[in-house]
């Protein structure tokens, strides 16, 4: 793995992976093993050096939407076709062989993703409005009383001719302005390189023999260098002896609520004493 630092040293890692026809699988990483047993329903992590066996239930996957139907007028999907992301772009490589067997390769060029859209400034919630006032029921009007008639104008005097005047000085021409400085473009974005996978797969084992991936995360390249066909030993599947389980704690259930108590039922009434008698 090269990261996109540069200068920044490789790392390396190397792990070695066992799988059986009914699904078990093993992968071996330093001083520590994960075996996944699907039928089972579990997981176990052994730790080599403290010699324990973590064993926690596997999750069930997570239920899939049913794909929607294409229209007749595409072809039908091949069946065991896996779907491809959108704008994934996939290149057939053809076959060749890797150390001994027969691979076959595929590239995948994966786009960047789009750059999120900067959301918009939400509206402030509008004030309510001052409810109108009611209106008050006028007083009636008073009928008004006619109006005397207007007496008649006098004609006006004539208006004397105008003198004709200096015609008007035309204008000084504005003085031409400062030139505007030139607006500096917006630097370009430089775009996100897309992500490239190339990946051989044996024709017999279907086991990836070589992946290499480039990308904005980085340079990968996992190489398989030992491939032994068959099936793996039952006993890689299992707990060592020795070793000591553990199991995770269940969660405790929540306790019932106590019942309420039943209310203490009235104490009767004492009956009065009789009267003492009179001596004699």
């Amino acid at each position: 793995m090269q990261p996109p630092k540069p200068g920044a040293p490789p790392v390396q890692s190397a792990y070695r992976f066992h799988r059986s026809s009914d699904g078990k699988t093993r992968v071996d990483s330093g001083t520590t093993s994960m075996i996944s047993n699907p039928a089972a329903g579990h997981t176990i992590l052994l730790d080599h050096v403290k010699k324990t066996a973590l064993v926690t239930p596997t999750p069930p996957p997570a239920p899939q939407a049913p794909a929607p139907q294409m229209p007749q007028a595409s072809p039908p999907a091949l069946p065991g076709a896996a779907p491809q992301p959108p704008g994934v772009h996939v290149q057939d490589l053809g076959k060749s062989v890797f150390q001994g067997h027969e691979v076959e390769g595929k590239r995948y060029v994966i786009p960047p993703p789009a750059p999120p859209q900067t959301p918009g400034m939400p509206k402030g919630p509008q004030l309510p409005g001052m409810p109108k006032a009611p209106k008050m029921a006028g007083m009636p009007k008073a009928p008004q009383l006619p109006g005397m008639p207007k007496a008649p104008q006098m004609p006006g005097m004539p208006k004397a001719p105008q003198m004709p005047g200096s015609p008007p000085l035309p204008k000084a021409p504005a003085a031409p302005g400062a030139p505007s400085a030139p607006q500096t473009p917006a630097a370009p974005q430089t775009p996100k390189a897309p992500t490239m996978v190339e990946t051989w797969t044996s024709t017999k084992m279907h086991l990836p023999m070589l992946t290499k991936m480039h990308g904005p995360s980085g340079q990968m390249t996992q190489v398989c260098h030992s491939a032994v066909p068959g099936e793996p030993h039952p006993a890689a599947f299992q707990i060592p002896p020795g070793y000591k389980v553990i199991m995770p704690k269940a969660p405790a259930l929540p306790k019932a609520p106590a019942l309420p108590k039943a209310p203490a039922l009235p104490k009767a009434p004492a009956f009065p004493k009789p009267p003492a008698m009179p001596k004699f």
